[in-house]
């Protein structure tokens, strides 16, 4: 293993990378631990070697990126990879093959890197830099040595999945799969709308116009903090405990946060008062109003009445089934979000099912005709 830490090193990596027939991918970032997340590491393996590039040290991998962009890559849950150095590098991929994708397609019950390894390659990988603070440097040789595994043994494993596939005739649902999540994970955000409500977070819908407003200044509150002590939001308060925190003062108007019985050590203790000041300023704000999100647009308005219910339990009935029997989870058939769009189409035909473009074309022909049968019934 090498680590790249200058232009010069990285000239030479990217030169001897370029020649590469295949190339397995993984990423380290900092999100468990700070406030605004940074790309940390790219961790790269070839036929010429393990490479671990350091983009903080500081290091430009524009030449990198631009050369993976042409390979065939390796990755393990090849989301989080893309988006981050999409965001970073405006990473596009042209193929990929993603082991977590393939073990899901072949009914893996353990579908982790380390499970994948030690089934094909007989290596028992540590686990125990996994929730490391990726930024620090120096970077320490256990960090590094973990670093490195991640992408070290990704062509064994491919290799292996690759046969599984091919017998079990999954190649296509595998290929289609992947494209599909390079498409998803590469798209352009949309801009967040200047009216757009962050603070309502899921369980919001559930309070009262009053505590509405309680969370949204302990929101405000919990961000600004976060920001200040470069921390992830979630370790200066849960969102859980934003909702209970606002749903409590709601219904003990005036009382002291202290006295609640299932408080946080830090709302008892660090920030009390904060947050006592908090609650007393939202307690004199106007209720605030909980705006659903918009849902994806179906080709015509459509209401979900009794005999939407009917079918979509009906297809997810089929949609289990037909998972069941294949030995693969349900979801990787056709999300709930899917079946709800077919529910509300009504689709007549495979045609018609084909042109909502919510399914892919391997999921359509394994459960297409079954999920019309179960409308039509």
């Amino acid at each position: 293993m090498r680590l790249i830490e200058t232009a010069a090193q990285l000239a030479e990596a990217v030169e001897a990378v370029s020649r590469d027939k295949w190339v397995g991918v993984d990423t380290e970032a900092d999100s468990l631990h700070h406030y605004v997340e940074k790309l940390c590491l790219v961790q790269v393996t070839g036929e010429s070697g393990d490479w671990v590039f350091d983009p903080l040290a500081p290091l430009d991998l524009t030449p990198l990126v631009r050369v993976l962009e042409k390979k065939s890559l390796i990755f393990h849950g090849a989301d989080f990879d893309i988006r981050i150095l999409k965001k970073f590098y405006g990473f596009s991929p042209l193929q990929m093959f993603d082991t977590m994708i393939a073990a899901q397609i072949l009914g893996y019950q353990k579908q982790g890197l380390a499970d994948l390894t030690e089934r094909h390659c007989g290596i028992r990988l540590s686990k125990s830099e996994q929730k490391a603070d990726w930024s620090i440097r120096p970077l320490t040789k256990k960090m590094l040595d973990y670093a490195s595994n991640d992408t070290h043994f990704l062509n064994t494993v491919r290799l292996e999945l690759q046969k599984e596939l091919a017998a079990k005739g999954r190649t296509v649902w595998h290929e289609e799969t992947c494209s599909k999540l390079i498409q998803t994970a590469t798209a352009e955000r949309e801009p967040v709308p200047v009216n757009a409500a962050p603070w309502q977070i899921k369980g919001a819908s559930d309070l009262a116009p009053k505590a509405l407003t309680m969370l949204r200044q302990l929101w405000l509150w919990r961000e600004e903090e976060a920001r200040r002590r470069d921390w992830p939001s979630f370790k200066v308060l849960g969102s859980d405990y934003l909702i209970e925190i606002a749903r409590w003062a709601d219904s003990h108007a005036g009382e002291d946060i202290a006295s609640w019985p299932e408080a946080p050590r830090n709302v008892r203790g660090r920030d009390h008062d904060a947050i006592q000041t908090v609650l007393k300023e939202a307690s004199l704000m106007p209720a605030s109003v909980y705006k659903r999100k918009p849902k994806p647009k179906l080709q015509s308005p459509k209401r979900w009445g009794n005999q939407e219910k009917k079918i979509f339990e009906a297809l997810k009935a089929e949609r289990n089934a037909l998972a069941s029997e294949n030995g693969i989870h349900p979801s990787l058939l056709a999300t709930n979000a899917v079946l709800e769009i077919l529910t509300l189409e009504k689709p007549k035909t495979r045609e018609a099912i084909i042109a909502l473009e919510c399914l892919l074309s391997w999921q359509i022909d394994l459960g297409g005709d079954r999920f019309l049968k179960a409308m039509r019934s």
